[in-house]
């Protein structure tokens, strides 16, 4: 057993998946030690929604009533083709109201949901937060792990703890010290995600959220707060091209696709662009000896769904749960390869499963297999029964039914 020095649970990363899973732990009175390699919570446009299933899960830690606060309430999403220029399927959460006490998705930015889980952790005292800390190797043993982290002036530090919780992103540290392997594959296009003030509800019947099919030039969007409330739109293009990476951040070329997608005035003003490669991948483990993956750090997906940071979170929640069982010595270690059971299968099942069937059905060029794809949605959105189930899988409230089954 470490000493009482060591006696806490290490995180690399403090993320919202990172954050949240540190506010759940220090939550039951356990130690935790965050490291990040950044000085302050980034304010750039990452994920943005919350799905009915995260917002239960974090009314547990007192985190739902807060990000109500700030976030917009969004039951509705369309699909449009943007080759008709209709609406082929609106979903409407409402319809599980039965189900849920938050039928709808909350829009709010990531960055928010990291500050109000920090607000409340940093009160507690077994809650502790690093910064410019880059984790740059991990270890174990029977009795512990231990991390080296970089501090910025070069200088390195190690720290020790009980287990080491991976919530480093895609290019994890900590899954490649375990020589997790990754498998998958990366989107041949890239994104960017692109905000402006522009009301695209009050000009096109827009929903706040909605995804736009089309052969070549699909694209998405969807409304979050923005920094003082005052509403933006996120815009999602795919660049199908080979072009620089500084041409598709170009205004000109940003200008271009608006007019391709949403033709309802000459040029939009723009707030933030963000480019970045998409990948879809699902680590060989969640878990191996003391070392646990969540999030990013365990498995990436494209954004079309809001499903990633939903599911991270989930993640970090389950795991966090057991850690705290473990602690009390109400179980013992074994409870943790029931995580890797129990949230592995479903990253694959739901959240890589909808992502790539999401992405595909608004980018599906066969003329044929595209009207299969569109009349398929028209007719979930039209019976109730497969509407609700859609709605089930699409909020991940039946991923968290299946995940809880798994013993």
């Amino acid at each position: 057993m470490p000493s009482s020095d060591d006696n806490c649970i290490l995180i690399s990363g403090a993320g919202p998946v990172g954050m949240i899973t540190g506010l759940y732990l220090a939550r039951q009175g356990i130690p935790v030690k965050l490291f990040d390699t950044l000085a302050d919570i980034p304010a750039d446009h990452r994920a943005a929604t919350l799905q009915p299933s995260t917002l239960q899960m974090l009314d547990e830690i007192d985190m739902t009533s807060k990000l109500l606060a700030r976030g917009i309430e969004s039951p509705m999403f369309q699909f449009r083709d943007r080759l008709t220029d209709e609406i082929v399927a609106e979903f409407d959460l409402g319809i599980l109201k039965d189900e849920t006490p938050y039928p709808y998705v909350l829009q709010i930015e990531q960055h928010k949901t990291v500050a109000i889980a920090y607000d409340i952790a940093q009160k507690l005292d077994c809650f502790e937060i690093q910064r410019e800390r880059e984790v740059i190797s991990a270890s174990q043993s029977d009795v512990g792990v231990e991390i080296v982290v970089r501090l910025p002036d070069g200088t390195e530090e190690q720290h020790k703890g009980r287990y080491l919780i991976g919530c480093d992103g895609g290019r994890s540290i900590t899954r490649k010290s375990q020589d997790i392997d990754f498998p998958g594959f990366t989107w041949n296009e890239r994104f960017i995600i692109v905000a402006t003030h522009f009301d695209f509800a009050a000009a096109g019947g827009y929903r706040f959220r909605n995804y736009v099919a089309h052969p070549s030039q699909w694209c998405a969007l969807m409304k979050v707060p923005g920094e003082e409330d005052e509403g933006l739109w996120r815009c999602l293009f795919p660049a199908m091209t080979d072009e620089p990476d500084e041409v598709v951040t170009s205004n000109e070329w940003i200008q271009a696709r608006f007019q391709e997608c949403y033709d309802f005035q000459e040029s939009y003003n723009i707030v933030h662009r963000n480019l970045y490669k998409v990948h879809q991948r699902v680590a060989e483990k969640f878990r191996l000896g003391r070392v646990m993956l969540a999030g990013d750090a365990a498995h990436v997906n494209n954004p079309i769904g809001g499903m990633g940071m939903n599911s991270g979170i989930h993640d970090g929640i389950n795991l966090a749960e057991k850690i705290g069982r473990v602690w009390r010595g109400e179980a013992d270690e074994d409870i943790f390869d029931l995580y890797d059971r129990q949230r592995r299968p479903m990253a694959e099942k739901y959240v890589q499963a909808q992502t790539i069937q999401n992405k595909e059905t608004l980018q599906e060029t066969d003329p044929e297999a595209r009207q299969k794809r569109l009349d398929g949605l028209r007719a979930i959105a039209a019976d109730k029964t497969q509407h609700i189930e859609y709605l089930r899988r699409a909020s991940l409230i039946a991923m968290v039914e299946e995940a809880n089954s798994i013993t």
